[in-house]
C-alpha cells in the first residue's frame, strides 16, 4: 500500500479551514455573552502567547524591511477593524448566515488585484465570482 501525503500548502490549507471554523462558531458564542469590543480584546489575549511563539521561532528577531513590516502593521490594522465588524455581526445576526458571507472577503482581494494589479479572470473564473456574489443574496434572505 502506498503512502499518500497531502502538499504542505493543502495540509496548512484544511488546517486553516478548520481552526477558521473553530474560530467562527466560538465567536459567535461569544458574541451572545459579550459586546464585540470586549470580544476583541480577550481575542488580542488569546493571540499573545502564539505572538511570543512566533518571536521565540526567529529568536526575538524581527524584520527590519519598512515596506513589508508596514505591510504587516497595515495588515494587521484592517484585519482588527475586519474581526470587530464581524464580531458587530455575529452579535446581532446567526452564525449560519454570518460566517458564509463574511468568508466572501477574497471578492475585495479579487477586485482589486483586477483594479491595482492587473490580473485578468478567465470566463469560468468570472462566474465563480457571479456564483460567490449571489450566494450573499441568497443567504440574506
Amino acid at each position: 500500500m502506498q503512502k499518500v501525503s497531502l502538499p504542505i500548502w493543502l495540509f496548512c490549507a484544511l488546517a486553516s479551514i478548520f481552526w477558521w471554523g473553530l474560530f467562527g462558531f466560538l465567536a459567535k458564542v461569544g458574541a451572545d455573552q459579550l459586546s464585540a469590543g470586549q470580544l476583541y480584546v480577550f481575542f488580542v489575549i488569546g493571540m499573545f502567547p502564539l505572538v511570543v511563539v512566533a518571536l521565540l521561532r526567529h529568536r526575538w528577531k524581527v524584520e527590519t524591511d519598512r515596506l513589508g513590516a508596514g505591510y504587516g502593521v497595515l495588515n494587521g490594522v484592517f484585519s482588527g477593524l475586519g474581526l470587530l465588524a464581524y464580531y458587530a455581526a455575529m452579535e446581532a445576526g446567526k452564525a449560519s448566515v454570518v460566517g458564509p458571507v463574511t468568508s466572501l472577503y477574497p471578492m475585495v482581494t479579487v477586485v482589486l488585484a483586477l483594479a491595482l494589479l492587473q490580473e485578468r479572470l478567465n470566463r469560468v473564473q468570472k462566474v465563480g465570482v457571479g456564483l460567490a456574489i449571489s450566494s450573499i443574496l441568497i443567504l440574506s434572505l
